[in-house]
């Protein structure tokens, strides 16, 4: 009994060494301001929140599962998500009360073998949010709390959740035991939390971008498991395998296909619209070695909205 315990120890950490994508779920957050809208003294009193905001989210744990990113394993670190946080102030609404505009971006390390010696990295979400309003000042204590509703944090808590989903569903189908969609959950119960005023949350208040609950309901309908399961593919199967089999290729052609495919059932597709902006030049870039330029011309006819940047990429491509 005694041996097939050891054998079995061994077994889980032979199995969990070998999953780095496991440990996918932390931050290394850069966050930097943009004040220039505000008077002198204003610029002042929000100076800290840098500091704040990057601590937040770079000290705090928002994964659910002990899997994920065990930092005391070698490497663990090359596995943070990256992401960039900049937050424009448009101006002063009241004491302490300001409004921004606030750009998220988020970008994983490509899982290669030479990701070591010679790292790459690929954006998983990169989004505009242009209706910020909060209550801020340097005394303010910066203390995760999933049970109540925050203007500032709760705003950030939910793009950090956001962020968590991409970065999970890019290294897991949605129904994977390891994914679970529970981060995008957990974006869509900070849009129902109680709340005074609810612009950018469920209303849009006016304009053509999305309210932040709508973004997330549409994660989370069945009519776009495809977009997420293509999501999955063109990164795990595709772009995390180019160099190891040829048909990396195909499976990101075919995750391109099969989104395309959602967009034209469906009648707003924000997330896939906002996947294709991000990627187009990527995309482009990832065929440049295929050895047939005419997928370019496929690839322009699945997304001609980019048809410039895969004209571009057939001029380069070898």
């Amino acid at each position: 009994m005694f041996r097939n315990l050891l054998v079995y120890f061994f077994l889980i950490i032979l199995v969990c060494g070998s999953f780095d994508a496991l440990k996918a779920q932390d931050f290394d957050c850069t966050v930097t301001l943009n004040t220039d809208a505000l008077a002198p003294d204003s610029k002042d009193k929000v100076k800290d929140l840098k500091q704040q905001l990057e601590d937040y989210i770079n000290k705090n744990k928002f994964y659910e599962n002990a899997l994920f990113n065990e930092t005391n394993r070698p490497g663990a670190d090359a596995y943070k998500i990256k992401s960039n946080i900049q937050i424009t102030f448009k101006g002063v609404g009241g004491i302490d009360q300001y409004t921004a505009q606030v750009l998220i971006l988020s970008q994983r390390i490509i899982d290669r073998e030479d990701k070591r010696q010679n790292p790459k990295y690929t954006v998983l979400f990169k989004y505009i949010d242009e209706r910020c309003s909060f209550s801020y000042n340097r005394a303010l204590q910066f203390i995760k709390n999933e049970f109540r509703f925050d203007p500032l944090l709760s705003f950030f808590d939910y793009y950090i959740y956001l962020m968590l989903g991409f970065d999970q569903d890019s290294f897991f189908p949605k129904d994977h035991p390891m994914n679970r969609s529970i981060y995008f959950q957990k974006a869509l119960d900070i849009c129902n939390k109680p709340m005074s005023d609810r612009t950018g949350w469920t209303e849009t208040g006016g304009g053509s971008k999305p309210s932040r609950i709508q973004m997330v309901q549409e994660l989370m309908n069945p009519r776009f498991d495809d977009f997420r399961n293509a999501f999955y593919e063109y990164h795990w199967m595709g772009l995390d395998s180019l160099g190891l089999t040829r048909n990396a290729y195909a499976y990101i052609y075919n995750a391109i296909e099969k989104m395309t495919k959602v967009r034209k059932k469906e009648v707003k597709t924000f997330n896939i619209d906002y996947f294709l902006e991000t990627k187009a030049q990527e995309i482009a870039d990832a065929f440049l070695n295929y050895g047939d330029k005419g997928i370019y011309d496929k690839l322009s006819l699945l997304d001609p909205a980019h048809q410039r940047v895969y004209e571009e990429g057939k001029k380069r491509a070898r």
